[in-house]
């Protein structure tokens, strides 16, 4: 460790018997989660939910009926390139809500689209802690936290507009199918009398 260099990052004097995690890690939330064993938090679209890495879910705060958020569940809607889940969320009952992709042709009225990180960002000391590592463990360069906010991503921006245009064209063109195919008009012929020339 720089000492100098370390004491000018940080804008401290005070840096003897101190080491670089000292200094790169909250310490407070460091003591909170190891010491006091306080679960971080993640609020989506106002509601807290505990990042409970044991359960392997998201657990809701205070809503005993929900079977809040299973991370098992949710596997297929992480982003490698985000390091983030992309999830349907069900702001009334606190789950995750799978769509139906093969049927789906409009927005979802009652669901919304939140995104928040993956479990070694939410909560890397339970991450090494599971993975059966040191605690401290990657901390310097994985940013410690103890509350989380959920993004809410409009649907017009994920990639359901793209299945729901796909899924159009495919009824559009099950309906044009299904149409009764329709036989030419013939001409009435007169059967009637003939007139006489």
């Amino acid at each position: 460790m720089d000492p100098m260099g370390m004491a000018g990052k940080y804008n401290t004097d005070d840096i003897a018997g101190k080491t670089d995690f000292d200094f790169m890690v909250d310490l407070e939330a460091f003591d909170k989660r190891v010491k006091e064993g306080m679960l971080p938090t993640v609020d989506i679209a106002g509601h807290i939910f505990y990042v409970d890495l044991r359960m392997n879910m998201l657990r809701p705060h205070d809503d005993f009926l929900s079977r809040g958020i299973v991370f098992d569940e949710i596997a297929n809607y992480f982003s490698q390139e985000e390091n983030a889940y992309l999830i349907p969320y069900n702001p009334k009952t606190h789950e995750f809500q799978e769509l139906n992709y093969e049927s789906i042709t409009d927005f979802p009225k009652d669901l919304i689209a939140v995104q928040f990180p993956y479990q070694k960002e939410l909560d890397p000391i339970g991450w090494n802690r599971d993975g059966g590592w040191d605690l401290k463990e990657d901390l310097k360069h994985t940013r410690l936290r103890s509350h989380f906010e959920a993004k809410t991503v409009p649907w017009e921006e994920t990639g359901i507009r793209e299945v729901i245009k796909e899924n159009l064209k495919r009824q559009n063109k099950e309906v044009e199918k299904k149409k009764p195919a329709v036989r030419p008009v013939q001409p009435k012929v007169d059967k009637g009398k003939r007139r006489k020339m």
